[in-house]
């Protein structure tokens, strides 16, 4: 498994993204932080509160090959990173998939639950007229 946490100032919070590719498939999470997180707190929120974090629907991850990289290369890219604070594109894609569909389910049940209510109401008002017309 590996995995990647970003952490960006959206304002007026701080905001993680996470990222994880396991077994070829790719998923995202996003958590606030609210207050900028120091780094000891991000190590306690990871190693506490990561396995609760709610990750998106898998996706199939890209074929990236991982070279063997020379250390002081990576060190200098880790940096160029950090000084252009970017979210991740194919985590944003990943987080708005998961969104639209979220919005899409929710769109359903609540168009299911107001056409149940219609019925209701429907079924209702049909029995108070059949009453009406009863007779004496």
């Amino acid at each position: 498994m590996e995995g990647k946490l970003t952490v960006y100032f959206d304002p007026p919070y701080w905001v993680g993204i996470f990222e994880k590719t396991e077994n070829g498939l790719y998923q995202t999470a996003k958590h606030v932080f609210g207050a900028e997180p120091s780094e000891p707190e991000l190590l306690k929120f990871v190693l506490e509160k990561y396995p609760s974090v709610a990750f998106s629907r898998p996706v199939p991850a890209e074929n990236v090959l991982t070279e063997k990289v020379n250390y002081k290369r990576r060190m200098r890219e880790i940096r160029a990173e950090m000084r252009n604070p970017c979210r991740s594109t194919r985590a944003q894609e990943a987080l708005q998939k998961e969104y639209e569909i979220n919005a899409r389910e929710r769109k359903l049940i609540s168009k299911e639950e107001r056409q149940l209510e219609n019925d209701h109401k429907y079924r209702l008002r049909q029995v108070r007229r059949a009453e009406k017309h009863r007779g004496h």
